[in-house]
């Protein structure tokens, strides 16, 4: 009876997480309530997770703190682990909000008094289409705003005092007067006065133009302070009324100095860029988002010198899908009360495009310090790209590129840096069903029970669905390049629904200088490591070894036709 009973325990917790990872919360809370108060730990550690965290309930620190005590009393340690920093966040909210007292209290005389500003709510005050245009303008800055604030909620706060607006020209203009941000370590970055210009466009579009600060103050949490300065400033956005948004934008700040209060200069950027060109399509969305900065200097007496010349990191978007957006601005216009938030599914998440590219491009880095030695890199590119274009099966690939890397002392031995290096990796044919119920499940079940029980059987399903998608990965091109030793690699792998190890396939694996790098990293007389090097065929006339890789349907690894090791995730045992 007591076995019988334990097994349909350990089903029901299970159960549990299955519901949990379908994202039906009150249905896991259910389940799982019913076993904490019976004295089931894990069930204990997951309701104080969702009490923590808003899952299905209500965020309540209270009853997060008393589930995850019943679960550590027990000496289960996830909960052990979440009732420690629990209570360490505990304990920094309130010394901040002990110090934020303590300040204020000390401030008797502010140089300039910051005025509190009565958020409106989140349904506009009456329907838009009655609005006259500066009430429409009024309003969309606050909710602007208003999503910065709580987009940064975790991390800090936004302070700014009372909006004023005016008509000027056919336009309107919003002052966002002594703007200041709050990390929550300490740190204070004061924006100062910053203003809006409206122009009305079309229908649907409005121009918006900034006049932004010339200077910013900043105020470490060590006590120390500086500025900013900007000598070029140009700030211009293009706001979808509709869906209220932008995906349309561009900031440029050039000719900036880094200034330290009462040590002077400490460094230039020559420019700053962030800007958006992703525009609509046929109800979808496509373009890139750019981050990029010129000519950095910085100097630093005791950490070195950097220099930059240039740095960009390009976000392109594909057939995004934003109807979710738009659905909830409408339903926010029409009084309607929004539907539970929070993130989106992951299958929802990859299928809300059709393609997605992030791209990283460095030149002409120069690090110079005394602790760690100098270092080089002429260029860079590193990239990835991810496709869906039927929804179903996920397509990835990898970049990775450099040339002209240096480095001396610590920083990189010479001998050993990857002075040039070029690799290509995709992944083809993803099905997204099986990444998101799969992928999502061990996940939870990571998360809630500390380890995966039901490895056996998500291996199994993997390999049918990714066997039946003809599932394939290609290491395209692989090629590292240094003063003593060189590097390629080619493998393709197939998912296989029959293999042991849930794949076959192979590539050849090409080395010069093996000696040395074994040499240098001590590894020469390690004994596996030994018998590899002795089944490499000599090539380049002897300067060289070739290794033939391949993955047989059995599991195992052979190299140059001779087994090594099975690479089965989870062997038969012997009967």
């Amino acid at each position: 009876i007591f076995a019988a009973s334990t097994a349909a325990t350990a089903g029901d917790f299970q159960y549990g997480q299955r519901l949990y990872s379908l994202g039906d919360y009150a249905g896991a809370l259910d389940v799982w309530l019913e076993l904490a108060q019976q004295g089931d730990a894990r069930a204990q550690y997951s309701l104080a997770v969702m009490f923590h965290k808003g899952r299905g309930v209500e965020a309540d620190k209270e009853k997060a703190l008393e589930w995850a005590g019943r679960a550590a009393e027990q000496g289960y340690k996830p909960g052990q682990d979440l009732l420690r920093q629990l209570k360490a966040k505990d304990k920094v909210a309130k010394d901040k909000a002990a110090n934020d007292k303590a300040a204020n209290d000390k401030a008797a005389k502010p140089k300039k008094k910051k005025v509190a500003v009565k958020r409106k709510p989140r349904k506009p005050p009456k329907p838009i289409a009655q609005m006259t245009e500066m009430e429409r303008v009024e309003w969309s800055v606050e909710e602007m705003l208003l999503a910065i604030s709580e987009a940064i909620a975790e991390d800090g706060a936004l302070h700014y005092g009372v909006l004023r607006a005016r008509e000027q020209d056919g336009a309107v203009q919003i002052l966002v007067p002594d703007i200041v941000y709050q990390s929550n370590t300490g740190n204070t970055l004061d924006l100062g006065d910053i203003t809006a210009r409206f122009e009305r466009l079309d229908d649907r579009y409005d121009l918006v133009t900034f006049e932004l600060p010339n200077e910013v103050r900043y105020k470490n949490d060590d006590g120390s302070s500086g500025r900013i300065t900007m000598a070029e400033r140009l700030g211009r956005l293009r706001w979808d009324r509709r869906l209220e948004t932008t995906t349309e934008f561009e900031f440029r700040l050039g000719q900036l100095a880094l200034l330290f209060d009462g040590s002077g200069e400490m460094g230039r950027i020559g420019e700053v860029l962030v800007k958006s060109d992703v525009v609509e399509k046929q109800g979808l969305w496509t373009g890139p988002m750019r981050l990029s900065l010129s000519d950095l200097d910085i100097t630093n007496e005791e950490q070195g010198n950097v220099r930059l010349d240039s740095v960009a990191l390009v976000l392109d978007m594909r057939g995004l899908n934003l109807s979710s957006r738009a659905a909830k601005v409408a339903a926010k216009e029409n009084g309607e009360k929004a539907k539970a938030g929070g993130m989106p599914a992951l299958d929802k998440i990859l299928t809300m495009a059709s393609g997605v590219g992030l791209r990283v491009r460095i030149a002409g880095l120069s690090v110079q310090s005394p602790d760690q030695g100098d270092f080089q890199l002429a260029e860079a590119d590193y990239g990835f790209q991810l496709s869906s274009p039927d929804q179903k099966l996920l397509n990835f690939e990898l970049t990775v590129r450099h040339n002209g890397l240096r480095g001396t002392d610590s920083a990189a031995p010479e001998d050993m840096v990857p002075q040039d290096m070029e690799i290509i990796l995709s992944l083809e044919n993803m099905p997204i069903d099986t990444i998101v119920n799969e992928g999502v499940t061990t996940s939870v079940e990571v998360a809630l029970a500390g380890k995966v029980s039901s490895g056996p059987e998500v291996f199994k399903r993997l390999q049918r669905d990714l066997s039946a998608a003809a599932t394939v990965l290609r290491l395209k091109q692989a090629k590292v390049t240094a003063r003593d030793y060189d590097i390629t690699l080619g493998l393709t792998l197939l998912a296989d629904a029959v293999a042991k190890a849930g794949f076959v396939g192979g590539g050849d694996l090409r080395l010069r200088g093996l000696g040395k790098v074994l040499t240098t990293l001590g590894l020469q007389d390690v004994g596996p490591i030994a018998d590899l090097v002795k089944k490499g065929r000599p090539i380049d006339g002897g300067k060289g070894l070739l290794f033939a890789l391949a993955v047989r349907p059995d599991g195992q690894l052979t190299v140059n036709g001779d087994a090594v090791f099975s690479l089965t995730p989870f062997p038969e045992k012997a009967k």
